[in-house]
């Protein structure tokens, strides 16, 4: 009966690392993705100078930027997908 209360804190223990490790690795993948499309949209501004929307897709990177940087990938992925729409460019 002693060995109970260690059991079930040991598996709490265990459950608690689990679901602790699974948030860090999406957050890899989303950190990832805004890197991608941080080059995405860098080359796409690069390739795409004359474009009529080039001044707002700037805004939209600028945005995409502040927003990666601060751990808000989903804002940030989106404002870089905006950034890229304005170009005429699509998402690779």
């Amino acid at each position: 009966m002693r060995l109970l209360p260690v059991t079930i804190s040991a598996a709490a223990l265990c459950a608690s690392v689990a679901f602790s490790v699974a948030p860090a690795s999406a957050e890899e993948a989303r950190l990832s993705t805004c890197a991608k499309l941080q080059t995405e949209v860098k080359d796409a501004l690069a390739n795409n100078a004359q474009s009529a929307s080039y001044e707002a897709a700037v805004q939209e990177k600028t945005y995409g930027l502040q927003f990666c940087a601060n751990g808000l990938y989903k804002n940030g992925v989106e404002h870089y997908a905006e950034a890229l729409r304005l170009l005429g460019v699509s998402q690779g």
